[in-house]
């Protein structure tokens, strides 16, 4: 696996490429600028970006990795990306998640870079095309509130097979790539995608106004399978 690190801090740079490299991860090339990023994606066509989101130069705006992120995508929609980051907004969750198309895009908690086995895993699923949010973030975005009766579990009132296509939208499969997986008609993926955006409340003009259903239905889904991880239940 072959991976950029854009990392301002010289220090953290180069312990993060000390470590991923440790892993056994290849980094082709490490960069603090977007232009220097783009440069380095154009001569090595690494699988994955990993980007600070807060590049701590005083002239650089608080989001500056995202905003290289969200160049790479639109310029390198093959490359995935993962940002890591101290304290993200919701919005910018949002921002990244929405990032079109919806797949290889994740967010590791800078507290866990002394984690191996956890950069590893995020590193892992972004290169997949999956989507992958640090499990302590979760549970604290902002997603509709569940239904009292279904307290437990946000997810309870979907049918086997409706989980199973928001797991694929989750790992960051588009419709059409969904119908394929499934061997079924486009417009049964689309159908199942209404009723579930529904059965979890997503289903007002305002609520589609207001959030991308994707990023939102995608949030309540790994929030769900994260506190059964949690729990040792069975998915």
């Amino acid at each position: 696996m072959r991976v950029v690190v854009v990392e301002d801090d010289p220090m953290l740079r180069t312990a993060f490429v000390t470590a991923l490299t440790h892993l056994g991860i290849e980094v082709v090339g490490s960069a603090e600028t977007a232009d220097h990023t783009l440069a380095l994606i154009d001569e090595h066509a690494p699988d994955v970006v990993t980007l600070d989101l807060r590049l701590v130069a005083d002239d650089r705006p608080a989001d500056a990795g995202l905003r290289i992120a969200e160049r790479v995508r639109a310029l390198y929609p093959e490359v995935a990306l993962l940002v890591v980051a101290t304290d993200p907004t919701v919005e910018h969750v949002k921002r990244l998640m929405a990032l079109e198309p919806h797949r290889g895009v994740g967010l590791l908690a800078k507290r866990s870079l002394g984690e191996m086995e956890l950069i590893t895993d995020a590193i892992s699923r972004v290169a997949k095309g999956q989507v992958h949010i640090d499990p302590g973030w979760v549970r604290d975005l902002l997603v509709p509130q569940p239904r009292a009766a279904d307290a437990a579990d946000p997810l309870a009132s979907l049918t086997p097979r409706e989980r199973q296509i928001l797991s694929l939208v989750a790992g960051g499969l588009t419709n059409l790539a969904i119908a394929q997986k499934l061997s079924c008609p486009l417009g049964n993926v689309e159908r199942n995608l209404s009723t579930i955006f529904g059965k979890l409340g997503l289903a007002s003009e305002a609520e589609q106004r207001r959030l991308n259903r994707r990023v939102v239905a995608t949030l309540m889904y790994l929030r769900a399978e994260n506190r059964n991880d949690g729990e040792g239940k069975p998915r």
